[in-house]
């Protein structure tokens, strides 16, 4: 069968096996064929990668970057559709082809975290993806707040009207989670909104408030999601009671522990793990939390998500490699795979197999912070950078990737 397009002349990664030389045909429907050899499938167009590495292209789970670009500075404030529009090319040449959006649903949050401008945010979004004006694909991962009751209201009837492909569950009450103390709590928020103490208390008060009522609303928010097919995380699991919480609410991923119990908690009880992909890149939390290494090593990490950082995506897997030696099939698992298989069911991403997607990118592994060097979506590149070698010269990445490794 010939195709539109075959990529070839590199080591390849198919979601599962690492292939020393192997070629990739595909066209907009999808993956045609993928051949383990030095062999070229027929194809209107074929491209030498010159020894750089084929793989699906990245899954982000959770990534809040629109909301930075959106608000640089305090106050500060850019136009939403502008600042989609910037991102959505910063992705492509990162090589994330599907990107969700973490857009917090809170009622008592400052900013873009108020649940109308998230709400907003969520009809940008999606008219953006679906007419196409990016160039990658868009998600939404709508966070609900425990605790805000106004914004259970709108998640309900974006879940109801099919805007949600992801929802998770937080809990940033002081005392607990993220913020253990609440001196901690005024100091993230007077950092991050520069508001003054009185205020952030105020915010505390109000989330006491709400509390009462607070679980039950997250039980009838996740069974709408469940009826619908939309999986579901938690953020931020501090203890083994906290996991066993959140397993009657439908929950299928526990994104950021903050605790190895925690952690070894969600892996017992069959829940996908998510670390942060900063966290491993930096070698610790920026809060002191656990350290996504500690999970990727004791195998018991299934993703890794960019959280606020969306460069930090590609370099996960080569420093897993390097530094924890959990092999490099392992690590590219789970900036695709792992993150593809807890989208929904029909979701053919993060893998390269007849019938996937042809969501897939080539990778410069020389320098010391890898790169990409095309990024193709649906068939279609939307990013390329000159790949810097001159024809004949030897690149290491056919030696560094080995059958099996």
């Amino acid at each position: 069968m010939k195709s539109d397009v075959c990529l070839y002349g590199g080591p390849l990664f198919d979601g599962r096996d690492l292939m020393p030389e192997a070629a990739v045909s595909f066209d907009a429907d999808g993956i045609v064929a993928v051949t383990p050899s030095a062999e070229r499938p027929q194809a209107a167009h074929t491209i030498d990668v010159r020894g750089h590495l084929i793989v699906p292209g990245l899954i982000d789970l959770h990534c809040d970057a629109i909301e930075k670009c959106i608000e640089m500075r305090p106050g500060a404030l850019f136009n939403a559709e502008f600042a989609l529009q910037a991102l959505d090319q910063r992705l492509a040449a990162c090589g994330i082809t599907t990107f969700c959006h973490a857009l917090s649903f809170a009622d008592n949050e400052l900013g873009l975290r108020a649940p109308e401008e998230a709400e907003a945010l969520v009809a940008l979004i999606r008219a953006f993806d679906r007419e196409s004006r990016g160039s990658i694909k868009h998600r939404v991962h709508a966070r609900f707040e425990i605790g805000s009751a106004r914004s259970a209201v709108i998640i309900e009837r974006l879940v109801d009207t099919g805007q949600v492909d992801l929802l998770s569950f937080m809990d940033h009450t002081p005392g607990q989670g993220q913020f253990k103390t609440l001196q901690s709590y005024i100091d993230f928020y007077r950092r991050s909104y520069e508001v003054p103490a009185d205020e952030v208390l105020a915010m505390v008060d109000r989330k006491k408030v709400n509390r009462p009522r607070a679980w039950e609303q997250a039980r009838k928010l996740a069974a709408s999601a469940h009826a619908a097919g939309i999986p579901i995380l938690s953020h931020d699991d501090d203890t083994p009671e906290k996991i066993a919480l959140i397993q009657h609410l439908n929950v299928g991923g526990s994104e950021f522990p903050i605790s190895m119990d925690a952690a070894q908690a969600a892996c017992d009880a069959g829940l996908h793990i998510f670390m942060g992909a900063p966290n491993l890149v930096r070698g610790t939390s920026t809060n002191g939390h656990l350290k996504a290494a500690d999970t990727v090593s004791r195998g018991l990490c299934q993703g890794l998500i960019s959280d606020y950082y969306p460069e930090c995506l590609l370099q996960t897997p080569f420093l897993a490699d390097a530094r924890l030696s959990v092999g490099l099939p392992q690590a590219l698992r789970l900036v695709t795979a792992g993150p593809g298989a807890f989208l929904q069911d029909g979701f053919a991403g993060g893998c390269l197999r007849p019938g996937a997607r042809a969501d897939l990118i080539v990778i410069d592994t020389r320098p010391r912070w890898k790169k990409v060097v095309q990024t193709w979506v649906d068939g279609r590149c939307v990013y390329r950078a000159e790949p810097g070698l001159a024809p004949g010269v030897e690149t290491p990445a056919k030696a560094m990737f080995s059958v099996g490794r």
